[in-house]
């Protein structure tokens, strides 16, 4: 008699043949790793990233196989405070159409409420369209555009422009607070009370662990962005743009353009060759920047709100 159950993924159930098989099946940048090497990759991921592992297996007496699997993320934002992002969902393509799908993703909303978060956000490749028809019939919408840029080169600056990181709060609490109203120009739900502000933003910096940059001139803040180093399954390590936004008084001054170059030279400091980073999909004006920076779409972002 066998037994299917949802469960969170241990050192066993990753070094089983038939995880990493699965997970392939997604990203095919795995062939490359044994039963080993992925296991502790994932278990790399977990540690560093705030993320997880679950998926369905099916128990017997004598064996225990993975049917399906998720990789997933919690993690501190300012677009949604706690942000429940899934990367990777995937059934065995032996295993579908048996409702198994359907099932791991309503544990994982049930695990999203649980942790407070209000919606969920699944990423998906553009030509994942079997993916698109599931996600639809499940409720998730399009909400955003995942851009790239996997050529980190840099681009004429306005000399102007100063980039400063202040991440140290502790020293630059003033200049924090300058930045409250441009900031709430991109998340008007940000909080209006300066304290309020201050601690939501050393609190995902510190959790994130993320950086946070102001471009200044004469004393004035023009912009600012946050960005972190993340690690996931196709991207591997790159930097990840939680927030980019230019004073709407200030466009075309090239204001967004040095926040990049920044976080470009970081990158190319780091030895990473990728900058990826969200954006509305309301937000058209905003997409043709990105792509004058040498961003491309590469990825869709479902959403379903609770």
């Amino acid at each position: 008699m066998s037994q299917e159950i949802i469960v969170p993924f241990d050192d066993d159930l990753l070094r089983l043949p038939t995880c990493l098989t699965i997970h392939t099946q997604l990203r095919s940048n795995l062939n490359q790793l044994t039963s080993n090497d992925y296991a502790e990759l994932i278990q790399k991921l977990c540690q560093i990233n705030q993320s997880h592992l679950c998926g369905i297996v099916r128990k017997t007496q004598s064996e225990i196989v993975i049917l399906a699997l998720a990789f997933y993320r919690i993690h501190l934002t300012t677009f949604d405070t706690i942000r429940f992002e899934i990367h990777d969902l995937v059934v065995d393509k032996n295993q579908r159409n048996r409702g198994l799908g359907t099932r791991l993703l309503q544990y994982l909303i049930d695990q999203a409420k649980q942790c407070g978060a209000l919606s969920i956000v699944l990423q998906c490749d553009l030509t994942n369209v079997n993916a698109h028809r599931f996600f639809f019939r499940q409720g998730l919408t399009i909400t955003s555009f995942g851009f790239c840029l996997n050529e980190i080169e840099l681009l004429e600056n306005n000399d102007s422009i100063k980039i400063l990181d202040i991440t140290d709060f502790e020293e630059n609490e003033k200049l924090l607070i300058q930045s409250q109203d441009i900031f709430r120009q991109l998340r008007p739900h940000l909080p209006t009370h300066h304290q309020e502000f201050v601690n939501q933003i050393r609190n995902i910096c510190q959790t994130g662990p993320a950086r946070m940059l102001i471009a200044i001139n004469n004393n004035e803040i023009l912009g600012l962005a946050i960005y972190r180093i993340s690690h996931t399954i196709k991207y591997s390590r790159h930097i990840y743009c939680d927030d980019l936004v230019t004073d709407a008084n200030k466009r075309s001054l090239g204001i967004g353009r040095a926040l990049i170059n920044y976080m470009k030279n970081e990158a190319q400091k780091l030895g990473i060759n990728r900058i990826a980073l969200d954006s509305g999909c309301q937000r058209g004006r905003t997409h043709k920047f990105y792509h004058r920076q040498g961003f491309h779409i590469d990825q869709f972002k479902f959403t379903i709100l609770f």
